[in-house]
């Protein structure tokens, strides 16, 4: 049974701020690529323990998408940095922005301990935490997801609840495999790819 932030419901309000995405990126499979803004039941961090609603992530860069789409915890602990060609080959860089105003809960910095949450709710790999938080938030108020930094590269990012998708827009999709920050990235990491 999963922990409840019912009761944390006024403290999750008081951590909502208003946030208005100029830029921000997100990598998606290429057979998504005629719905850049959307997204399917997958289990994530954010995501709905039973499924009821989407969520779409956002990060404020391309090397943060990389490492929180693509990497992850692959290369932990190993002294060759080598990931699969075919993990970068297939995806899609997507930049979007939000043309209104999105109410995000707030979990940057000291946001989690704000709310009464443990810091697990958006630093550790066992999503357990994020996935009772998102249910509560997502049933008890009106935000439109949550703002927070990137576990991995401490970057900003965003989670966006299905009923806001439509204050999103568009503004570009292109192969992962010809933005330069993919390979400025994969260079500052001293990652390397597989051959095909």
């Amino acid at each position: 049974m999963m922990a409840s932030y019912v009761d944390l419901i006024g403290r999750i309000e008081a951590q909502i701020r208003t946030f208005r995405i100029a830029w921000m990126f997100r990598v998606i499979n290429q057979r998504h690529a005629a719905t850049p803004l959307n997204a399917i039941p997958a289990p994530s961090r954010f995501s709905d323990p039973a499924g009821n609603y989407t969520v779409l992530y956002g990060a404020e860069t391309v090397p943060c998408c990389l490492w929180e789409v693509v990497v992850r915890n692959r290369l932990t602990r190993r002294q060759r940095r080598v990931i699969p060609r075919s993990g970068i080959t297939y995806r899609l860089v997507v930049s979007f922005q939000s043309q209104q105003d999105l109410n995000l809960v707030d979990l940057r910095g000291d946001g989690p301990i704000r709310i009464g949450a443990p810091p697990d709710v958006v630093h550790d790999s066992n999503h357990h935490e994020g996935r009772s938080l998102s249910e509560d938030v997502h049933a008890n108020t009106q935000a439109d997801g949550f703002l927070y930094h990137s576990r991995f590269t401490g970057h900003w990012c965003c989670a966006i609840f299905d009923r806001a998708f439509d204050k999103l827009d568009t503004l570009a999709v292109r192969p992962l495999t010809r933005h330069a920050d993919l390979w400025a990235a994969l260079n500052d990491y001293g990652i390397t790819l597989t051959i095909p």
